[in-house]
């Protein structure tokens, strides 16, 4: 299990080789979260010939892509994306791992969390970090996943304390997305 800062992550979504909008407003509202955990933002990039699509995920604050780059990748592909993706959280161990509540996010989000046992939340509408006493337990910035219930009369506030990772879908155009002035010095591993 890796030490060190606490990582968020989001899932680059691309169709032929073109980001989805979504991914990075979720980069805008990762680098705000991995600020408050003092943390680092990770963008996850799968394709084929996605390179340029990383070094874009700099000007939004990811400190670092990790490229999985396969010409069999070009075109989501359930299995093979949810593996790379589970296995990159195993190797990693994030704190947060973000998927925009697409057709692609929705399909491979709930695979990922049940290989890595972890709790996900579906079509949230805004994250926060707080710490928070539940069950007379106290926890430190945990990721509050903000979605509306019951056909949208209530809005739900979810916590996931048990599990080391915490995942969730956001729908698009709920996040702003904020370019950086100047693009993060990142690096592609």
């Amino acid at each position: 299990m890796a030490q060190g800062k606490p990582q968020v992550w989001v899932f680059v979504e691309q169709r032929s080789g073109t980001p989805a909008d979504v991914s990075f407003e979720l980069l805008s509202k990762g680098r705000k979260l991995a600020n408050e955990l003092k943390g680092t933002l990770k963008a996850v990039v799968i394709g084929h010939q996605m390179k340029e699509v990383a070094k874009r995920t700099f000007e939004f604050g990811a400190d670092e892509a990790l490229l999985v780059d396969h010409p069999s990748l070009k075109e989501y592909n359930t299995l093979p994306y949810s593996r790379i993706v589970s296995q990159l959280i195993d190797e990693h161990q994030p704190r947060i791992v973000l998927f925009g509540a697409t057709f692609i996010g929705r399909d491979l989000a709930p695979r990922v969390a049940s290989h890595t046992r972890s709790g996900l939340t579906a079509d949230c509408t805004d994250l926060q970090i707080s710490d928070v006493t539940y069950l007379r337990k106290d926890y430190k910035q945990l990721l509050l996943q903000i979605r509306p219930a019951f056909g949208g009369n209530i809005i739900a506030t979810i916590i996931t304390p048990e599990t080391r990772v915490q995942m969730a879908t956001v729908r698009e155009g709920v996040m702003e997305m904020h370019k950086l002035n100047k693009p993060v010095n990142g690096k592609i591993t």
